[in-house]
């Protein structure tokens, strides 16, 4: 298990990673008006 076993070890890390990271960039995109507070709301509480 040298060098080369490393190499791939690491790109399919990275692969999965980047699936991760794609997939919650998505879900972000799909509802990005919920995270928003609107300014009524920040009047109230602050």
């Amino acid at each position: 298990m040298g060098k080369q076993y490393n190499k791939i070890e690491k790109r399919r890390r990275r692969a999965a990673y980047l699936e991760r990271k794609h997939a919650k960039a998505k879900e972000l995109a799909l509802k990005p008006k919920a995270r928003r507070i609107s300014k009524k709301a920040e009047a109230a509480v602050g």
